[in-house]
């Protein structure tokens, strides 16, 4: 099943209403058809955000680049400690969260829909907005600058005609994504190791399978190793087994489940592939240190919004 099929995906308007502090500055912040696009530099919208956010996923791309200070985020499994020169893509459908934002951090965070690129042609096709795709990329001083560049030009024309003229902001975010598309093919050709190579492997199945195959040998299957050897490559590379990844991977999709649906525990269970709740949620306790039902009354604060799940 992919995970697009069933599991709700927030907009940048649930977003705003869920996780921002509402002030006078919404009209300038918040412009017409920010649904579509919408970008701002960190030191501007991360005094607004309530931090931590809970595990979500976005049906929007994103882009965070940080040119100084450190933030600190997650993107699917994985942690990352963002200082300058470092760009985080977080594809559509992809979870993530936010944890810090430091106070002098400067840089950009953009949120952009999948349909803008649609008639871009075939430059648009970058692996780094897959689901699969590595989302840390380190850039050099020259392409940090010329990012950056760009997206202080797409910060402009946002602030001065929202998202509504796409035509002006599709060539802009384009050139965006070539450059950052340079420096993602440059980190991916450095990285040949065959080790490395399984351990991307093993996490790109991990993203797209996880709630109809939690068993080790049957990633190891697919991957055409043995399931000693994937333990071995896994946890040696890693700190951690297979079978964690797997189990905490579970429990980051049923976190988003808990917070952006309105399914019951159980029907969260079925849909993680577990025959009962019991199971489910003696795993979710384990790895979450609550229950699902604390976890849904923690994290929902206010009335549940009504989340597409289309």
């Amino acid at each position: 099943m992919a995970p697009d099929e069933s599991f709700p995906a927030i907009s940048p308007e649930m977003a705003r209403e869920r996780f921002l502090v509402k002030n006078e500055s919404w009209p300038e912040r918040f412009k017409d058809n920010f649904n579509q696009f919408i970008v701002a530099p960190l030191e501007y919208s991360g005094p607004v955000i309530k931090l931590p956010l809970p595990p979500s996923r976005t049906g929007n791309h994103v882009l965070i680049l940080v040119t100084a200070g450190q933030v600190e985020l997650t993107v699917g499994h994985l942690a990352y400690t963002l200082s300058a020169q470092k760009l985080v893509i977080v594809p559509a459908l992809q979870i993530f969260t936010l944890n810090t934002i430091r106070e002098d951090a400067t840089g950009f965070l953009c949120f952009f829909s999948p349909t803008l690129l649609l008639n871009a042609g075939q430059g648009a096709d970058f692996d780094f907005l897959k689901l699969t795709g590595n989302p840390l990329v380190s850039l050099s001083v020259q392409q940090t600058a010329f990012i950056n560049t760009l997206f202080d030009r797409l910060t402009i024309e946002y602030t001065e005609n929202g998202s509504i003229k796409t035509d002006l902001i599709r060539p802009y975010l384009l050139a965006l994504l070539a450059e950052i598309n340079r420096a993602y093919v440059g980190t991916m050709e450095a990285k040949t190791d065959a080790g490395d190579r399984l351990v991307q492997g093993f996490m790109d199945l991990l993203t797209t399978q996880v709630r109809v195959n939690r068993s080790v040998s049957q990633y190891a299957e697919q991957l055409n190793v043995s399931p000693n050897h994937l333990n071995k490559v896994i946890k040696g590379r890693t700190g951690k087994s297979p079978s964690v990844w797997i189990d905490e991977r579970v429990v980051l999709e049923a976190k988003v489940l808990l917070f952006q649906s309105g399914m019951s525990i159980a029907q969260i269970a079925n849909q993680m592939g577990f025959d009962d709740q019991s199971g489910f949620g003696k795993l979710f306790r384990k790895y979450a240190k609550m229950s699902p039902g604390d976890f849904r009354v923690r994290t929902t604060t206010s009335k549940m919004i009504d989340f597409d799940q289309s």
